[in-house]
């Protein structure tokens, strides 16, 4: 082809080219025609799911499943896409009918590949707000409308009750849990409840509980051994005095008159009232009643000193034997009083020391006690807690079997299609025509190019570089003028079949043609024109 672009002789190019044209054009344009027709239909068939919040405010009643609702979508789905259930749906629904020699594997593989599941946040539309619910679609596409439509229903009814038993579930198993951990917590506060009264009863002589109670017994024995000893003292000189007088009876003579019994015991009462007026004070309930005592003797001692005066007149070896046999006496009661004191002295001191031992073990006892009671203390306060999870468990599991928490609603059925997803007929046949017409000019251009013949002055000019007188046209025979006609004719049919063809297809495969006309009219509103006119031509 002449590098000169002269728009005539291209268009006689075009024209004397068009059979090669039209044929390339109609032959690539069948091709894709046939893959519009060949190609099988998909059919996809959606269900959308809302994922609903819970109904009853969180701040009165709170779920025990607190696991995001994507996060349970992706577990069902993937339950939902294991071998097992794939290989049953695609049984029960006869998915692939046309394809009995197919596999498991490959009917798995074919399953999921024709399922689609997608989420969707929705928000209020305010910026910066998160996504306060989401809609979740199941999609499922196959050769047939209905299978579709039943198989992604039945994906829609698995997520559903698989939702409901993995809350439910949860719910039971939240509340499962904390019963037996209370059971168990109740066993082990029980068991040391038990050891802590084994324990106190083992050592209830030095619990801390009792140490003011013994120290206070420990001061009243070493007070008690105090007044032993004074008065061990006291005895002991008293029968060093007595002894003499047995010694020497002839004192007894010359010795004033002696001293009565109560006179005597009132003397030991004011002995004795000094030595524990040094360590009571006057309020004591002893002292007080030494007081009374001795007020007693007072009026006794007035008696007996009458009487005595009265026995005075008898003779006086008389009242020397007497008064000897009442010395020894005397010394018998002392030797009583000490031989008591001495028992006294013996239990006290046995008590002085179980005490100092028992109060000296008792920061032992304190540190081992407290530590089973810091045991009992934690474990009494998990005990609570647990309890208190139980009851919010326990409400929890009732929220979920009444679903009154988070839920899935079903907003959109799953449908059979009006019309098949896949292939895109039109798109196809759109892509055919102008495939075919950029076939045919391509395939002029490059015979053109191959072709070296002259065919016009110019190319006479370009080749011999001589410049031509005149030109003279190509004239036909008649054979090539019969050729020309019947070629002319063959485009005509060829072009008129590729466009019934074209109609009838989309008539077939896309929308009727009445509806693709009036679809056109609105678009260009050719409607509106014609009502136009009718109305003018009717006024």
């Amino acid at each position: 082809m002449p590098s000169e672009l002269d728009p005539r002789f291209l268009l006689s190019v075009l024209l004397r080219r068009f059979p090669v044209f039209l044929l390339t054009a109609v032959v690539i344009f069948s091709g894709f025609a046939a893959a519009a027709v060949l190609i099988p239909a998909s059919y996809t068939s959606s269900a959308k799911i809302l994922v609903e919040s819970q109904q009853i405010p969180t701040a009165l009643v709170q779920s025990t499943v607190t696991s995001q609702a994507t996060e349970r979508l992706r577990v069902i789905q993937q339950r939902l896409l294991t071998r097992d259930n794939l290989l049953e749906i695609a049984a029960e629904y006869n998915v692939f009918r046309d394809r009995r020699d197919m596999s498991p594997s490959e009917i798995v593989d074919e399953m999921r590949r024709q399922s689609s599941f997608k989420a969707d946040g929705l928000s209020s539309g305010r910026r910066g707000e998160t996504a306060m619910a989401m809609v979740f679609t199941v999609s499922f596409t196959a050769s047939n409308g209905s299978v579709a439509a039943r198989v992604a229903g039945e994906y829609m009814t698995r997520i559903l009750e698989d939702n409901l038993k993995l809350r439910t579930a949860r719910a039971a198993d939240t509340y499962e849990f904390f019963e037996q951990e209370t059971q168990r917590l109740g066993g082990e506060l029980t068991a040391i409840e038990a050891e802590i009264v084994d324990f106190k009863r083992a050592n209830r002589d030095t619990l801390p509980e009792t140490l003011d109670f013994r120290t206070n017994q420990l001061q009243r024995a070493q007070q008690q051994l105090q007044l032993l000893d004074r008065e061990v003292a006291n005895l002991q000189e008293r029968r060093k005095n007595l002894l003499q007088i047995l010694d020497n009876p002839a004192s007894l003579a010359d010795a004033e008159r002696p001293l009565t019994d109560s006179e005597r015991i009132k003397k030991e009462m004011a002995r004795e009232l000094e030595l524990r007026s040094a360590l009571l004070s006057e309020q004591h309930p002893e002292i007080r009643a030494l007081r009374t005592r001795i007020a007693a003797l007072d009026e006794a001692i007035e008696q007996e000193r009458a009487d005595l005066e009265q026995q005075l007149s008898d003779s006086s070896s008389q009242l020397v034997e007497d008064e000897l046999s009442r010395v020894r006496q005397q010394i018998e009661e002392v030797d009583t009083r000490l031989s008591q004191i001495a028992d006294e002295t013996t239990q006290l001191e046995r008590q002085e020391a179980s005490l100092q031992r028992s109060i000296g073990e008792t920061p032992n006892t304190q540190m081992a006690l407290t530590a089973l009671q810091r045991n009992y203390g934690n474990l009494q306060q998990q005990y609570t807690d647990a309890r208190s999870k139980l009851a919010v468990s326990a409400t929890g599991e009732q929220l979920e079997l009444k679903q009154q928490a988070e839920r899935f609603e079903v907003i959109d059925e799953a449908t059979v299609p009006d019309a098949p997803t896949k292939p895109n007929r039109v798109m196809i046949l759109l892509l055919g025509i102008g495939a075919g017409g950029g076939g045919g000019l391509a395939l002029i251009i490059v015979l053109e190019f191959l072709n070296k013949a002259i065919r016009r002055p110019s190319d006479i000019i370009n080749t011999l570089d001589m410049q031509p007188l005149a030109v003279i046209p190509y004239i036909y025979t008649d054979d090539e003028l019969r050729r020309r006609i019947r070629a002319k004719w063959s485009m005509i049919v060829l072009g008129v079949g590729g466009a019934i063809l074209a109609l009838v297809l989309l008539h077939t495969y896309y929308l009727p043609l009445d509806m693709i006309a009036r679809k056109v009219m609105v678009a260009t509103q050719l409607d509106a024109l014609l009502e136009l006119v009718r109305s003018r031509l009717k006024f």
